[in-house]
């Protein structure tokens, strides 16, 4: 290979490393149907957290994504078509997807992948398009919120009016790791991305045992055999127990409502159940009210209590 050929592959190189690098400053929220639904204080405190980091995010008619465990299983055009559906709502902005939901992450980033992979699966799904006045040109794409804050972690650290000090069990759950084709340059036995994030907010992050397996309610288990899908989370609370955490931290409504309500409903574990935004409004000074961390099933008040405590201590 000639010194020619080994520069231009390298100019290449380095042109597509600043290409990954960069990300757009505005995005189309997806809330999925939890957080619209069941937990605001999810949705309230993306909105918050990205305004101060000067992220825009937009609104969009959006449907259910739809979800994977279900609709996937049944009918896998069905689910691509109707996931494509909702880019399309973005698409005619000229904006990418911000999802707050591994599961909506999931289905919308597999409905695209599908789409751009055949051009089969793109005459069928504009077909069924075409009868509600659509198309898609498959040039959207999807981003989950956790990947964004991470590559503005100077900004997370720039607003930050408290370090935390919180003892941190960090919950992933399956969706956000899972196919690792979405996520090429993250081992999926060894993530990073939120812990980066969480102890950039002076929380330490905990170590225990079954850290990324699954929460108990994906697969339709939290719907079709509560039983196991307590059990699940009963063993992953205990572990969480042993290592002292303060609370989880998750990326996930899906996930935050099993670790929320599945707790409520064991009646033998209290540990508070955070969403990752909701922790990083926290460090931006943000009062637990004003996030509606009060719409928890387990009580965040013991966090409140530290946390005011630790804003007593940086004054």
């Amino acid at each position: 290979m000639s010194e020619q050929q080994v520069t231009q592959e390298q100019n290449e190189s380095q042109e597509q490393q600043v290409a990954q690098e960069q990300v757009p400053e505005r995005f189309s929220l997806f809330p999925g149907c939890i957080a619209k639904n069941m937990y605001p204080s999810i949705e309230k405190s993306t909105r918050i957290v990205f305004e101060k980091i000067g992220i825009e995010l937009l609104d969009h008619k959006y449907s259910c994504c739809p979800a994977p465990g279900v609709f996937r299983g049944y009918d896998r055009n069905t689910h691509m078509t109707l996931g494509v559906r909702n880019l399309v709502m973005a698409n005619q902005d000229g904006v990418d997807v911000l999802t707050i939901c591994n599961g909506c992450y999931g289905s919308l980033w597999e409905a695209n992948h599908m789409f751009k992979k055949s051009k089969e699966n793109q005459e069928f799904v504009n077909k069924m398009l075409e009868k509600i006045g659509l198309s898609y040109d498959g040039s959207t794409e999807v981003y989950h919120f956790a990947d964004i804050l991470h590559k503005h972690l100077d900004d997370i650290k720039a607003n930050k009016e408290i370090d935390l000090g919180l003892k941190v069990a960090i919950h992933y759950g399956c969706h956000y790791l899972r196919p690792s084709e979405k996520h090429p340059d993250i081992n999926p036995e060894a993530p990073h991305i939120v812990e980066d994030i969480v102890e950039a907010l002076g929380c330490e992050s905990l170590e225990f045992k079954n850290k990324l397996s699954c929460c108990g309610a994906g697969g339709g288990v939290w719907s079709g055999a509560e039983d196991v899908a307590l059990k699940i989370l009963d063993d992953k609370m205990n572990k969480i127990e042993e290592v002292g955490a303060d609370c989880v931290v998750n990326i996930c409504p899906f996930c935050h409502l099993q670790l929320d309500q599945g707790q409520a409903k064991l009646k033998t574990h209290k540990v508070p159940v955070l969403h990752l935004s909701e922790l990083i409004g926290l460090a931006f000074g943000v009062r637990p009210k004003h996030l509606a961390m009060h719409t928890h099933m387990v009580s965040t008040r013991d966090i409140e209590k530290k946390v005011k405590k630790a804003k007593k201590e940086s004054d």
